[in-house]
């Protein structure tokens, strides 16, 4: 149970002492203190406390007097108090009903009366250290732990620590509102007019989604101008509004002026006395902007992509070797900032470590200097964050992993300055689904052969209604079962056979021009390739054509099949596609056809009804039946 003890171990100060622990209940601040001679039936408190404590009541704004709030007064049975004994009472506050996080304050000395006050500025900063910075009113349960003190010296509890608790009240909180946080800010001016932008809030802060006054960080990526130097404000709705009023004086500003300062205070122009707008010179390509509105901070940065990113040490050594280069498609950085190295495993024979960094920052090692490269952001390292260059670090902060994975997927993206690390251990095959297998009800299965990520396959890309003439699919990781892998598009390069993919069920579907396609699949390296196949024909002395010349199947999309109806001599034959040997079926038998497989044998000449299913490496199969 989480709790903060601000009742001092003396329990005559009057001082407040603030902790947040996990304490186990042998060690709780109350646990500490023996039992009172004091029964606990020996003593009632008559609660006080108001339905409402607004601490604009109890303290007033311009001297900071404050005004006692009361929360109860107390009443010993006659005779039942100990010697040379006075009562300590501690108040214990919570947002939780179950005092599951919870603080206790100090309440006055009761040498000379019963009644129990706590101070408001003693609950306000109880309240924002320990319990939220939130200023908004709220609901909150109060109760009360009694003392004796005998001699001056000895503390005890009345009743047994954890269980009597008396004048327990529910009120209406309300603390002082020493700082709003907005939920929303926004980027005013940038690349845009200004006031359309105040209108349309296009260019909004990134948030984590946590209470802001728990996480009061809020960041934002947005292009620079590309006609000269960017210059912009911050504004939250309320600043939004005012500007559709005429009033611009609600926007945040640079405290001090310094319109080309990375980082600093901010304020609003109303506190500023002017516009103090921010501006970066002409040059940058995109900008990031980062605002703590706790501290009311701002750092402002130039975005830098480099075209490539090598891995250092991991399965590699520690050295400007290139040869770690991570993957990328072949857009723009800045349309495409995501980069992905995968590396094997080593069993769990021992951590694997690594760093990662741009040319630059290899460079820099020949000269000597380790501190260019880039680090993990943050005091722990996880298999996800955010990364930062050492020498902003001020510390190697190097990645790793505990090699027990077989692979693992290091994937950057270099514009939000975020990583994530994926263990993978692939299985045997994958699945097509898509408009033409009802998304995945019939098997189009993908082989991988030896664990390394990589599968092989054969499907039609069918379209429909909705999919402007495209054939339409993606890929998941176990046969209907979405839940095992969804792979779609990241992104899909010029040629619109080749991309990149992301698991992820928002992930758009793949599209091509219908038609049925060989497909390469890379989890390891989260990419795809596609090969049309404009017809499969079979070849070999058992046709007419011999091995020069292929009979031509026709794919029948309701069977899956290719399928002719051919006359065949008791010879050899063999499947190609696209009329070459790039991609050919044979095997020992029709049951298993595999790339490059032994030439197939028919037995007896005639009339044969011929389908050839070519699915992937261990599922590949053909029929000869007699035909009419």
């Amino acid at each position: 149970m989480k709790k903060s003890n601000i009742f001092m171990t003396a329990l005559l100060g009057l001082g407040l002492v603030a902790c947040n622990e996990n304490f186990d209940p042998e060690k709780s601040p109350q646990a500490n203190v023996q039992e009172s001679l004091l029964k606990a039936s020996d003593i009632t408190v008559s609660s006080t406390t108001p339905d409402a404590i607004n601490l604009a009541d109890y303290i007033d704004a311009e001297t900071s007097a404050e005004k006692p709030i009361s929360i109860g007064v107390a009443a010993v049975k006659e005779g039942a108090m100990p010697v040379n004994t006075i009562l300590k009472a501690a108040v214990e506050v919570s947002r939780n009903a179950d005092f599951s996080e919870s603080v206790s304050i100090s309440a006055n000395s009761m040498s000379d009366t019963q009644e129990i006050t706590i101070q408001p500025g003693m609950l306000e900063d109880a309240y924002f250290e320990n319990i939220t910075k939130n200023p908004s009113t709220t609901q909150l349960y109060i109760r009360t732990i009694m003392y004796t003190v005998t001699g001056g010296e000895a503390e005890a509890i009345v009743g047994k620590p954890g269980e009597n608790f008396y004048a327990e009240k529910t009120v209406t909180f309300t603390p002082l509102n020493k700082l709003t946080i907005a939920p929303a800010y926004y980027i005013i001016g940038g690349p845009n007019d200004w006031a359309g932008s105040a209108a349309d809030r296009s260019i909004k802060f990134q948030h984590s989604g946590e209470d802001v006054y728990i996480d009061p960080v809020f960041t934002v990526i947005f292009d620079a101008n590309a006609g000269g130097d960017t210059w912009f404000a911050i504004g939250d709705d309320q600043a939004c509004d005012a500007i559709g009023a005429g009033d611009w004086t609600q926007l945040y500003g640079i405290v001090g002026g310094d319109s080309e300062a990375k980082e600093g205070k901010i304020a609003r122009r109303t506190e500023l006395g002017g516009d103090n707008s921010f501006c970066v010179k002409a040059g940058a390509k995109k900008i990031r902007v980062t605002i703590d509105m706790m501290e009311q901070t701002f750092k402002v940065e130039a975005v830098s992509i480099a075209d490539s990113y090598y891995l250092v040490g991991g399965p590699g050594s520690w050295s400007s070797d290139k040869s770690q280069k991570f993957a990328h498609s072949d857009k723009d950085v800045f349309e495409d900032p995501v980069f992905t190295y995968t590396f094997e495993g080593n069993g769990g024979t021992g951590d694997i470590w690594f760093a990662f960094g741009d040319a630059a920052a290899l460079d820099a090692i020949d000269a000597g200097d380790w501190m260019q490269l880039f680090g993990y952001n943050g005091t722990d390292m996880s298999l996800s964050g955010s990364f930062e260059r050492r020498n902003v670090l001020g510390g190697e902060y190097t990645f790793h992993v505990d090699g027990k994975a077989k692979f693992y997927r290091f994937t950057i993206n270099a514009l939000t300055m975020t990583y994530e690390i994926t263990p993978l251990n692939f299985s045997e095959y994958i699945y097509e689904a898509g408009v033409n297998n009802d998304w995945g009800g019939v098997m189009q299965p993908l082989y991988c052969p030896d664990g390394n990520g990589t599968y092989v396959g054969f499907f039609y890309a069918q379209d429909a209604d909705w999919s402007d003439g495209k054939g339409a699919f993606k890929f998941t990781g176990a046969f209907n079962d979405w839940s095992q892998g969804n792979y779609g598009t990241g992104s899909i390069n010029a040629d619109g056979l080749t991309g990149t993919l992301v698991d992820d069920g928002g992930s758009g579907n793949i599209t091509v021009e219908p038609g049925f396609y060989r497909a390469e699949v890379n989890l390891a390296a989260m990419t795809f390739a596609l090969t049309r196949i404009n017809g499969i024909g079979i070849i070999g002395p058992a046709q007419d054509g011999g091995w020069d010349t292929d009979t031509d199947m026709t794919y029948n999309p309701e069977t899956r099949a290719w399928e002719a109806t051919v006359t065949l001599a008791a010879d050899e034959f063999k499947f190609r596609a696209n009329d070459g040997w790039d991609i050919n079926w044979g095997g020992d038998n029709l049951t298993n056809l595999v790339q490059n497989g032994k030439n197939l044998k028919i037995e007896k000449a005639g009339k044969y009804f011929v389908q050839f299913f070519p699915l992937c490496e261990t599922k590949s199969y053909a029929t000869i039946t007699a035909a009419e």
